[in-house]
């Protein structure tokens, strides 16, 4: 959260100018072509070329394979520009890495070269995992691939993949033996197959991303070679969910991006509809759903950057840290559109509404975030899974801080991933004892905090709320059935809100310094975002104050679609906040 806009351009301020303002109807980028595409159901090919036009691929492709990724901080900003314009553009390029990221991690040589080759030749791929009769469980999957003399024959259908009909390539999960080290991966590609071996099924119809190219793909006596298993055999599943910490992440991405422009199109008609001889933006309900929106935005913004970067250098906090962010952040974004849509009233449903009804399908497209890579019970079951562990961990006082480039403004020259370095399991949550750092630093150093008082309530709270988690998993989570209840995902997501406050907080107490923008240096940023992680954990009255007016001026002030493609209206991470 610096002072003032950075004005050095990144990957993500080249590619909003290349795609030109949003709002003029002649782009493939603009939100009316974005739409037209979606009510035909059709595949945004234009604006996917668009994006490849100007190097996406090459952000796709890991500094050390000779292309330009350099950091899941990059990625994530790219991912969030072009996601502010489609949704179901973004998915697709997005599945190229999803389906790139294990071969990144694990593969051959020769598997990234051939994946290279595929990416910058413009083509697509699909992450091969999910089966109709098995969905997310992926133990029971049922694709098989056999041994032969020459290597493996693989068999089975894949259903619900994203890019299926037109993927020249595939990641593909497929039983080798049993039990969990059965599950192999395969690059595998298309030009490979002989006839009826590889066999797109047709299109699924979705309510949201509905020019999406979702189906499935029928694998029959595919041959496949040695040398397209991905790492070794029966090493799969390891694999996968080393990879899916990762893009958990990066679908938060979608989430913001999605968030990013539901609010400005709510705030811009807030402050240009005009009632009872005023701009509604004033009207205290208006107002409210405004500021806990920009709240949420923030809130999504810091935990996303923070395991980024986490997942360079100190991936061993990644599955907890993902699982956090895949909950929680899709959650945030989804409540705050549909609270938004209530600002828009109908036009929120007009087909040629605001911004040619752009809000419409951000808000059915946004909902399908919280599906990909493991839906909300997953991951809410991932995170109850680690609670003793953490419970365990504070109170034999065992948990260590985060390196402080994790919260820091900027962070260069991050070491690039590591599949050596992924855990399965965190031992401990390196992010909560930001909340203690915060208390301390407001109780003992000299920085004029005006909100000092509330802060220190806020974060004390936090900190009371985690030893009452703690002590409820500890009660309960000796009981066979517990990690079957209610309770436990209940904890979990409650959880997820805490670690999100401890990495806002984190964030604040390492940025202040460096910053002369009042509202940081005040300590109004961080009440705004505790506020409103509190709020949802513990409802109350919550009458629009000056925070709120002042988190109100920003959104005022952020930069709408007109500028999306001036490099000066740009944050230099792609955010659009503090």
């Amino acid at each position: 959260m610096p002072a003032a806009v950075t004005r050095r351009p990144t990957a993500a301020a080249h590619l909003d100018r290349a795609l030109g303002a949003p709002l003029d109807e002649r782009l493939a980028g603009s939100f009316r072509a974005s739409v037209d595409a979606d009510r035909q159901e059709r595949f945004p090919h234009e604006l996917c070329q668009e994006a490849l036009d100007w190097g996406m691929a090459e952000h796709l492709i890991p500094q050390e394979q000779g292309g330009s990724l350099r950091s899941l901080e990059e990625c994530f900003a790219l991912s969030r520009t072009l996601s502010r314009r489609d949704l179901t553009a973004t998915v697709a390029l997005g599945a190229n890495l999803l389906a790139g990221l294990p071969v990144w991690l694990a593969g051959t040589a020769e598997q990234k070269d051939t994946l290279a080759g595929l990416l910058r030749g413009g083509r697509f791929l699909s992450f091969a995992l999910s089966e109709e009769e098995h969905g997310s469980d992926v133990l029971e999957t049922g694709v098989t691939a056999r041994r032969t003399a020459s290597g493996w024959r693989v068999d089975g259908t894949k259903w619900s993949i994203n890019n299926a009909g037109h993927a020249s390539g595939a990641t593909v999960t497929a039983r080798t033996g049993d039990g969990v080290r059965g599950l192999t991966l395969f690059l595998l590609t298309r030009d490979r197959a002989g006839a009826g071996q590889w066999a797109p099924l047709p299109k699924l119809r979705t309510h949201g991303l509905r020019g999406s190219a979702f189906g499935g793909i029928a694998f029959s006596e595919l041959e496949a070679r040695d040398a397209d298993v991905v790492g070794r055999p029966g090493q799969g599943l390891e694999i996968l969910l080393h990879t899916l910490q990762v893009t958990r992440v990066l679908v938060a991405s979608f989430a913001l991006g999605a968030l990013d422009t539901c609010l400005a199109a709510a705030g811009s008609f807030a402050r240009s509809r005009r009632l009872y001889d005023a701009p509604i933006a004033e009207l205290e309900p208006v107002a409210r759903r405004l500021s806990d929106a920009y709240a949420e935005l923030q809130v999504g913004e810091a935990l996303a950057q923070a395991a980024c970067r986490v997942a360079q250098v100190r991936p061993e906090q990644l599955p907890l840290m993902s699982a956090c962010v895949k909950y929680l952040v899709p959650r945030l974004a989804n409540d705050s559109i549909e609270s938004l849509s209530v600002v828009l009233g109908a036009r929120s449903y007009l087909a040629g509404g605001l911004w040619h009804g752009i809000v419409e399908k951000m808000r059915r497209d946004c909902a399908v975030t919280a599906l990909f890579d493991g839906s909300a019970p997953v991951n809410l079951g991932v995170i109850a899974d680690h609670l003793p562990a953490l419970a365990h961990a504070r109170a034999c006082d065992e948990v260590d801080d985060l390196p402080a480039a994790v919260f820091a403004a900027s962070a260069d020259d991050l070491p690039w991933l590591d599949d050596d370095d992924l855990e399965l399991v965190t031992a401990s949550d390196a992010v909560h004892p930001g909340l203690a750092a915060t208390r301390e630093a407001l109780r003992r150093d000299g920085h004029p905090v005006a909100h000092r008082g509330e802060l220190l309530d806020l974060v004390v709270w936090c900190e009371a709320e985690t030893a009452r988690v703690d002590d409820e998993v500890r009660r309960s989570a000796g009981s066979a059935a517990w990690r079957r209840g209610g309770a436990a995902y209940d904890l979990a997501a409650r959880y997820s809100h805490l670690h999100a406050a401890a990495a806002c907080a984190s964030r604040w107490l390492a940025r202040r310094e460096e910053s002369t923008d009042p509202f940081v240096t005040s300590g109004a940023w961080l009440v705004l975002c505790l506020r409103r992680l509190v709020g949802r954990l513990r409802p109350g009255p919550a009458p629009v104050d000056d925070v709120d007016r002042a988190a109100l001026a920003r959104l005022g002030e952020t930069p709408g679609p007109e500028q999306w493609s001036d490099h000066d209206a740009l944050r230099e991470d792609g955010g659009r906040g503090t």
